[in-house]
C-alpha cells in the first residue's frame, strides 16, 4: 500500500481502516481514508491560496473530476465514519492487542530468544499473564488474546511503528521504513524450533511512502484524477 506526502498526515486513520476484521473490508475502508484526504486537501486549497485556483485553464480537467467524484467521495467519507465507530467500539481493543504480541515478538527476536507464540510459556501466556495481574481489558482471556493475534498479525507492524515514532521521537516520515523493518522480523524469523515465521508474508500489507507528489498545477498537489487502491 503506497502512501503520499499528503496522505502521511492522516496515517492514523489507515491505520483505524486496517482495524476492519477482513481483507476485503480493509481495502474498502482504505479507499474511503484516501476519500477524506482529499476532501481535506479541497478544503485546505480553498483556504489557502483560495477558491480562485478552480478558474484557472491549467485546472480546468481537475475541477471537472473533483465535481465528477463528489457523491462518490460524501458516501465514502460517511462509511468512514462508520469504520471509525465500529474502531471504537470493538476493534481498537484488539488492534492494541494484537500490536502488543508484535512487540514482544520483536523483543524477544532481538535478545535472542526466539520464544514462541502459543506454547505453553509463550508469548500469548506472557501477555494473559500480564493482562490479568494488571487488568489490562482485553488481554486477560487467551482465547481473546489469540483471536486478536490472528485476525491483526498482518497489519502490527504499522501501529509498532507508530509508537516507535511517537516514542522516540523519530521524524514522522520515518514510519514506513520502521514498518518494514518490523514486518520483515515478523515474517523472516522463525520460533526457536520451528520453520514457519511468526507471520506469513502473504498475510501482511506492505507499506511504501511516495514523496513530492504534484497534480498538473501547483495549486492542486496531491489531487490526483484517480483513486488508487
Amino acid at each position: 500500500m503506497a502512501i503520499n506526502e499528503i496522505e502521511l498526515g492522516f496515517i492514523g486513520l489507515f491505520r483505524v481502516a486496517l482495524s476492519a476484521p477482513t481483507h476485503e473490508e480493509r481495502l474498502a475502508a482504505i479507499r474511503c481514508v484516501r476519500h477524506e484526504v482529499i476532501a481535506a486537501r479541497l478544503q485546505e486549497i480553498n483556504k489557502k491560496p483560495g477558491p480562485d485556483w478552480v478558474k484557472h485553464d491549467g485546472n480546468r480537467d481537475l475541477v471537472a473530476w473533483v465535481a465528477a467524484t463528489a457523491g462518490e467521495r460524501e458516501d465514502a467519507i460517511y462509511e468512514f465514519s462508520r469504520v471509525c465507530q465500529a474502531y471504537d467500539d470493538r476493534y481498537e481493543r484488539p488492534l492494541n492487542v494484537a500490536e502488543q504480541i508484535g512487540k514482544m515478538i520483536c523483543i524477544s527476536i532481538v535478545d535472542g530468544k526466539f520464544e514462541g507464540v502459543q506454547t505453553k510459556d509463550g508469548i500469548l501466556y506472557q501477555l494473559g499473564f500480564q493482562g490479568r495481574k494488571y487488568s489490562i481489558r482485553g488481554a486477560k482471556d487467551k482465547d481473546s488474546i489469540r483471536k486478536a493475534w490472528r485476525d491483526y498479525r498482518g497489519v502490527v507492524h504499522l501501529g509498532m511503528a507508530l509508537d516507535f515514532c511517537e516514542e522516540l521521537p523519530a521524524p514522522f516520515e520515518s514510519v514506513f521504513l520502521i514498518a518494514e523493518r518490523y514486518r520483515k522480523m515478523l515474517s523472516q524469523s522463525c520460533p526457536k524450533g520451528t520453520k514457519k515465521p511468526y507471520v506469513d508474508t502473504e498475510q501482511q500489507f506492505f507499506f511504501s511512502y511516495e514523496s513530492s507528489v504534484y497534480g498538473p498545477r501547483f495549486l492542486n498537489r496531491g489531487l490526483p484524477f484517480t483513486l488508487k487502491d
